[in-house]
């Protein structure tokens, strides 16, 4: 059985030893004390050096809001890596605050390691020349954190024959489910939920015997989504999208049979009522409404949403619930693996302490002690361990202590399996997990740097109509909807949708050969 934390559901393979731990700062070999303190245009400029005697800070930028007891974690942290590496960290949160973000990847601003995720425009960021290229840098000043990462993330984190990515080695598995109320379906003998049709079948017993509840929630677009992964695509930007099922390569998703299945079950579900009129919102705060009683299901994104903000939370809430997920990815027997590009951690080309910055991510992938430090809080103060082994939140209204992964720096962020807790009735995750693993494809397609350069008028027009008529389609929100597919196609098509699809396909074609040495 795989290890997992979830934030969102995701997986990739990791090969991590406890022999690689640091002694010292000079515990890389010879290797470890080369260009210390000399300026070199491949590192960014002039670094400081922990070997002079200095200590080296280095500034860590976050995707999170600062957290409860984040001083205290930071400085305990302090400790352990002033012994190791004689170094110090400190953490920048930036809440994803893309304004920020790009701020400090454009400017330096003295940041050594900065988040990234395929999500926040990696790719498109590291073509353009943002982040500091790294291969050669790794392999001569830490070559223990290349091996420590299997051979084949590094290669599909691969632009252009350049790393510009530490590889998260996360064993998650990526898709959305369905999350409903097992307890109900049970109640009024409804059919198991395997299919779109059972699902169907659960809405129309709702809405028959529980009258002061919708059915589902759908919170913008997860219909569309649901039918994407039942049917094998991978969804690109710009209304493209690839064929994990066959060899059609990359096509305009809204010329398919399943945007029109997609689109024709929104209609339906908003026309019965299974969903409410504020679907077309993305601020539904679905899991809460869940477990308010509003909402008798949800489609949610993976045990991320599903397991933290449902599951867990009804235990306390409403123990009598029972509550189960049924996934996608299973159901349409094609499931993702976590990206070692999709949340990872990179280097703005400016970054003033590179090499150091390189061994504090050997050292978070090999020290367990860190890594659960930094992933979980102060152990009988944010946390403790149960009987079972697992992590158990002290964080109350009572009390407000840290949460599982609220640095960034870890868990969904930048995953080490082998090092981290599982979470306390961890057993509704691996049940999901138990139900995807043998339906696991290849996930290369999901590190491809698409390079819109050459076509961006046409995606600037394209995106205004994804926009104005491609979002109340999947939204349920046109009536006639095969006049309103045809519609929007002649529209995309008038736009230049097609020498999008032509620049992106012989691109993606390209770089599948390429990485998977064809």
């Amino acid at each position: 059985m795989r290890k997992m934390w979830k934030k969102v559901l995701t997986a990739g393979l990791c090969v991590v030893t406890m022999a690689m731990l640091l002694t010292g700062c000079g515990s890389d070999g010879a290797a470890g004390g080369q260009n210390q303190g000399s300026t070199d245009s491949g590192t960014g400029g002039t670094t400081a050096s922990a070997a002079d005697g200095e200590t080296v800070h280095l500034k860590i930028a976050t995707c999170v809001a600062p957290p409860n007891n984040m001083d205290k974690i930071v400085e305990q942290a302090n400790e352990i890596l002033r012994e190791k590496l004689n170094i110090t960290i400190e953490v920048v949160p930036l809440a994803f605050d893309s304004s920020k973000y790009n701020l400090l990847l454009t400017t330096g601003n003295d940041v050594d390691l900065i988040y990234t995720a395929t999500w926040a425009k990696f790719q498109t960021n590291a073509l353009d020349g943002a982040y500091l290229p790294l291969k050669e840098l790794i392999r001569k000043e830490v070559p223990k954190l290349w091996s420590s990462i299997p051979e084949d993330s590094w290669k599909k984190c691969e632009i252009d024959g350049e790393i510009y990515n530490i590889p998260s080695t996360s064993d998650d598995l990526l898709e959305i489910g369905f999350t409903y109320r097992e307890d109900l379906r049970k109640k009024y003998n409804l059919p198991e939920i395997t299919d779109v049709a059972s699902m169907e079948a659960y809405f129309k017993g709702i809405q028959e015997n529980e009258s002061t509840m919708v059915a589902c929630s759908d919170r913008g677009g997860r219909i569309n989504e649901m039918f994407q992964i039942l049917n094998g695509w991978y969804a690109m930007s710009n209304d493209l999208a690839y064929d994990l099922k066959g060899d059609q390569g990359v096509v305009v998703y809204s010329k398919t049979d399943s945007f029109k299945q997609g689109v024709e079950t929104a209609r339906k579900w908003v026309e019965n009522g299974w969903i409410d009129s504020d679907i077309i919102s993305t601020d539904v705060d679905s899991a809460g409404q869940f477990l308010s009683g509003k909402y008798a299901s949800t489609i949610s994104y993976a045990t991320g949403e599903s397991f933290n903000l449902i599951y867990s939370p009804a235990l306390v809430s409403n123990p009598d619930w029972e509550i189960k997920m049924v996934n996608f990815g299973a159901m349409g027997q094609r499931v993702l693996q976590k990206h070692p590009m999709h949340t990872a951690f990179g280097m703005p080309k400016a970054s003033p302490h590179p090499v150091e910055a390189l061994k504090f991510m050997l050292e978070l992938r090999t020290n367990e002690e860190l890594y659960q430090l930094l992933d979980c809080g102060i152990l009988g103060e944010d946390y403790e361990v149960a009987d079972s082994g697992n992590y158990k939140s002290l964080n109350s209204a009572q009390h407000p202590a840290f949460t599982k992964e609220g640095l960034g720096l870890t868990g969904f962020y930048y995953s080490v399996p082998e090092l981290s807790l599982k979470p306390e009735h961890y057993e509704y995750v691996a049940d999901v997990y138990q139900t995807m693993e043998p339906f696991v494809v290849d996930n290369t397609i999901m590190g491809f740097p698409a390079d819109d350069t050459a076509v961006k008028a046409e995606v600037t027009a394209v995106n205004q109509l994804i926009s104005q008529y491609l979002n109340p389609l999947i939204n349920g929100m046109v009536d006639d909807t095969d006049a309103g597919i045809e519609d929007l196609n002649k529209r995309l098509d008038e736009a230049g949708i097609e020498k999008i699809h032509e620049t992106i396909l012989m691109q993606a074609n390209d770089y599948m050969a390429v990485i998977q040495g064809e």
